[in-house]
């Protein structure tokens, strides 16, 4: 990519632009980026949210999508159990905020339904529990990292997706197309590097180095991750075209 990361800075809010005025899932993105991470930690959502989430992760890609690999990913979710489901998203959650499964102040308009919720997430969520106990010094992304890859068919790569939509704010989902501008925008002299192969598979390690080098990034721009999000997908488009 014959770009420098001054040339994105000053094209950044044309970046933004052109991204809302163009990609086609933008509207529904902008609704679940504001909405999805309230609505989980309420319990407020259905299984079909996060099959969205998964449903996403591929298609977002339009006409460059592994289409066997998605199917096999999407069914898997489709065919999960419902408990499970609720149980890994709740192990997230905990991990996330550092609740260790109970209910923060102020949410009193839905404690009952998520504390039943939680009451019921069986074995296979106790097992999530336990590891999060036994690994109450790893950062609390890897250990919501390990519950969402607990659930079926979901890797270290599209648990970034629902990690992103859990928390916007911090973490930034990965793929090969952003993998790729980052890796090429990162700024060694702050100690931020990528290889420029993308990790196959993604881990945890390789996950850390790029959330690294996305925090650096939007830091330099000055732009939330959604925005920076808008950015890559914008500057990968254009590459593209010129490739």
């Amino acid at each position: 990519m014959d770009r420098s990361l001054a040339d994105i800075e000053d094209r950044t809010a044309e970046h933004v632009e052109a991204y809302r005025d163009s990609a086609p899932f933008y509207p529904v993105e902008e609704e679940a980026i504001g909405s999805l991470s309230d609505a989980f930690r309420a319990g407020e959502y259905g299984k079909r949210d996060v099959e969205w989430v998964v449903r996403w992760y591929f298609r977002r890609r339009v006409g460059d999508v592994d289409h066997g690999g998605r199917r096999e990913v999407e069914e898997a979710i489709a065919d999960a159990d419902r408990r499970e489901l609720r149980g890994r998203l709740w192990d997230a959650i905990d991990a996330l905020d550092g609740t260790d499964g109970e209910t923060g102040a102020g949410d009193s308009a839905s404690d009952g339904a998520v504390d039943s919720d939680r009451a019921s997430k069986g074995d296979g969520a106790s097992k999530g529990d336990g590891a999060s106990e036994s690994n109450s010094a790893s950062p609390a992304h890897h250990r919501a990292l390990d519950a969402l890859t607990e659930l079926p068919g979901v890797d270290v790569a599209v648990a970034s997706a629902l990690l992103w939509f859990l928390d916007p704010d911090r973490y930034m989902v990965v793929g090969d197309r952003e993998w790729r501008v980052v890796a090429a925008l990162a700024d060694d002299e702050r100690g931020v590097d990528l290889d420029d192969d993308y990790p196959e598979p993604m881990t945890v390690d390789a996950y850390d180095r790029y959330l690294d080098a996305v925090r650096a990034l939007a830091d330099r721009l000055g732009v939330s991750h959604w925005e920076l999000y808008m950015v890559l997908q914008r500057v990968a488009a254009e590459t593209i075209v010129e490739g």
